[in-house]
C-alpha cells in the first residue's frame, strides 16, 4: 500500500513484453483479472512531510511509441507579458512558531504554489478564476505549512488578481475554517450566469478521512460557497482513498455540475485491490450531490477529467491500465443526457509513460491526458515517451466522441515536454507544456502550440516563459530530507470567447519573492496572454 504522505500523484506500470504496433478504438470488455502481484496505479497527496514508510517504487519508461508529426500550419503564437498572478500576498514561513521549531525545508523562504487550474467566464473574457496547491496556511495539527485551497480572480483579462482561501475547507483557515487539516489537486470550471465550480481533495494528514470537496461562486469567483460530493471517515478511509478529483460545469444551466475521481480500494490488510474512476452530479446548485456510480467497468485508472458538451452529454478520459493488452492507455467514455449510466469504455490510444521522474530532474511527473470541449470537437493530449524523451501527443473529435483521428505529436524534438493541458474556444486550439529543450540542468520553460482550425494543423512551438524555471534552486519537500521533489502533477490554460489563450504554470524563477534582493527561487503561479497570427 502506498501511503498518503507522497506529495502527489504517479503511475506504478510494469514493463510486459507485449508490444502494440497500432491503435485501439473498440470497446474494452470487462475480463476476469486474476490477483496481481503488481499496482498498475497509486495515491498519493500534494506534497506533504516524508516519513520513513515512503515505498513508492520508481517505474520505468516503456518501450516507447513515436506517433508521427502532425501537419504544420503558418499560425504563430503571440504571448504577452508575464504576469506572477500571487505576487505581494505571498506568506513567508517561519522557522518557528509559538517556540516550536516548524517542519518546513523552506524557513524564510516564501510558500509555494503548484498544480494549477484556470477557467474563464464563458459570458465575459476577462473574468478569469485560477486554483493551486497552495501552502500559505500553518496547520498546527500537523505543525507545517499545508494546503490551503488558494483561489486567484481576474476582471481585467488576468492583468491584475486577487487572492483568498476558499471557505468551509481546511481546519487552519482564520476566517472561515473547515474540518479538513489539508485541500489540493484543485480543478476549476466555469458556468453561465457568472457561475465558477472549484473542486479539490481535502483530507487529514493525521487519521485516513477524505473528501472531494466543491466550492461554487455565483459572483464570477469573488466569494464562494463549499459542500462536498462525498466524504469519507477515517475508519471507511482504511479501505477507501479519494483521489485526483476533476470538476466540469453544464454550459448551459449553472446549477448543474459533475466531478469525477479515483476511488482508491483496499482489502483490510491495506492490500491495493483496485481504483474506479467514479463520478457524482449536482443538479440544485451544489446543494446535494448523487451517489457516486463508476464511469467504467475497469479496476486500474487514474487521473480523469470530465467535460459537459452543450447537449448535456458528458465525456470523460482518463489513463487506464488494460489488462488484456499489458498496456496503459488514454481511456475514453461518454454519458448521453438523460441516462445515469456511462457507454462502453474506449481504448483510444496506447500511451506509453514517461520517466519518472525525467533522467534530469528530481521532481516526479506523470502521462495522464488532458481534455478540452469546443463544441462537439473534442481533444485530448498527454505526454508520451517516444523511447528517447518524452512528446507531446494529441488526437480529436468531431462528432461528439463518436470517431477519434489518430495520435499526432505536436510538441517534440530534443529532450523532453511534460505537463501539458489544452483549451479551446471557436475553432481555436491551445496546448501549453512544460519544456527541456535547451536547458540546463533541472530547468524548464514553457512553451505552447496553437492551431487555427479545429486542431487539423498546429504551429510550431513558441517560448511562452521569459525567464526559465530553476526547481533544484525553489520550494523543498519531503521534509527532513528536503528535496526540490515536487512541482505539482499538471498545469492550466483556458481559452475565452475573444480567441485569447491563458495557460497558467508553475513557475520558479529567480526574483519570485517581491522584498527579497531579486535572487530568490520560489514557487509561484504565473500566467500571461497569447493570440493566434
Amino acid at each position: 500500500m502506498i501511503k498518503k504522505f507522497l506529495p502527489a500523484f504517479s503511475v506504478v506500470m510494469v514493463l510486459v513484453a507485449l508490444q502494440i504496433g497500432s491503435i485501439f478504438h473498440g470497446a474494452l470488455g470487462q475480463s476476469t483479472i486474476k490477483q496481481q502481484r503488481f499496482v498498475p496505479f497509486s495515491r498519493s497527496t500534494f506534497a506533504s512531510k516524508e516519513v520513513s514508510k515512503d515505498v513508492r517504487p520508481f517505474y520505468p519508461a516503456g518501450r516507447g511509441i513515436r506517433y508521427p508529426l502532425a501537419a504544420l500550419s503558418a499560425v504563430v503564437p503571440v504571448i504577452g507579458d508575464n504576469v506572477n498572478v500571487i505576487g505581494a500576498n505571498d506568506v513567508r514561513m517561519r522557522a518557528k512558531i509559538g517556540g516550536k521549531k516548524v517542519f518546513t525545508c523552506n524557513p524564510g523562504k516564501q510558500t509555494p504554489q503548484n498544480e494549477t487550474s484556470l477557467a474563464v467566464n464563458p459570458n465575459n473574457p476577462n473574468n478569469l478564476v485560477g486554483g493551486v496547491n497552495d501552502y500559505r496556511l500553518y496547520v498546527p495539527s500537523e505543525n507545517r505549512y499545508d494546503g490551503g485551497g488558494g483561489f486567484f480572480c481576474s476582471t481585467d483579462g488576468g492583468k491584475s488578481w486577487t487572492v483568498g482561501n476558499l471557505p468551509g475547507l481546511v481546519t487552519a483557515d482564520p476566517d472561515a475554517p473547515g474540518i479538513y487539516e489539508t485541500a489540493g489537486d484543485p480543478a476549476v470550471a466555469a458556468g453561465p450566469n457568472n457561475v465558477f465550480w472549484y473542486a479539490n481533495l481535502a483530507s487529514n494528514r493525521t487519521d485516513d478521512a477524505s473528501a472531494i470537496a466543491v466550492s461554487r461562486s455565483t459572483d464570477g469567483g469573488a466569494t464562494w460557497k463549499t459542500t462536498f460530493a462525498i466524504q469519507t471517515s477515517a475508519e471507511e478511509g482504511k479501505t477507501i482513498f479519494n483521489d485526483k478529483g476533476w470538476i466540469a460545469a453544464d454550459p448551459k444551466d449553472p446549477n448543474v455540475a459533475y466531478v469525477t475521481w479515483t476511488q482508491f480500494n483496499y482489502d483490510a490488510k491495506g492490500n491495493y485491490l483496485s481504483s474506479l474512476i467514479v463520478y457524482s452530479k449536482t443538479a440544485n446548485g451544489d446543494a446535494t450531490w448523487s451517489t457516486p456510480q463508476q464511469v467504467t467497468p475497469n479496476l486500474f485508472n487514474q487521473g480523469s477529467v470530465v467535460c459537459i458538451d452543450p447537449d448535456g452529454n458528458v465525456h470523460v478520459v482518463w489513463n487506464s491500465y488494460n489488462a488484456a493488452l499489458g498496456k496503459d492507455g488514454v481511456a475514453y467514455a461518454m454519458k448521453p443526457n438523460g441516462s445515469d449510466t456511462f457507454g462502453a469504455t474506449r481504448f483510444l490510444a496506447v500511451d506509453d509513460d514517461i520517466k519518472d521522474p525525467l533522467v534530469w530532474a528530481e521532481f516526479r511527473t506523470n502521462s495522464f491526458p488532458a481534455l478540452a470541449l469546443d463544441g462537439n470537437n473534442l481533444y485530448v493530449v498527454w505526454s508520451n515517451w517516444n523511447a528517447r524523451n518524452a512528446d507531446i501527443v494529441y488526437l480529436h473529435s468531431t462528432d461528439g466522441g463518436l470517431t477519434w483521428s489518430s495520435p499526432k505529436t505536436i510538441g517534440g524534438g530534443a529532450s523532453d515536454q511534460f505537463f501539458p493541458w489544452i483549451g479551446a474556444n471557436k475553432g481555436k486550439v491551445f496546448v501549453s507544456y512544460m519544456d527541456h529543450k535547451g536547458e540546463k540542468g533541472s530547468r524548464y520553460h514553457m512553451s505552447i502550440v496553437a492551431s487555427s482550425d479545429n486542431g487539423d494543423t498546429w504551429s510550431k512551438p513558441v517560448k511562452i516563459t521569459s525567464r526559465s524555471s530553476d526547481p533544484s534552486k525553489g520550494n523543498y519537500f519531503k521534509y527532513p530530507n528536503c528535496v526540490p521533489s515536487f512541482i505539482g502533477d499538471y498545469t492550466g490554460i483556458a481559452v475565452g470567447s475573444d480567441g485569447v489563450a491563458h495557460p497558467f504554470w508553475t513557475d520558479i524563477r529567480k526574483g519570485n519573492s517581491p522584498g527579497d534582493p531579486g535572487t530568490t527561487y520560489d514557487q509561484d503561479p504565473y500566467t500571461a496572454t497569447v493570440t493566434i497570427h
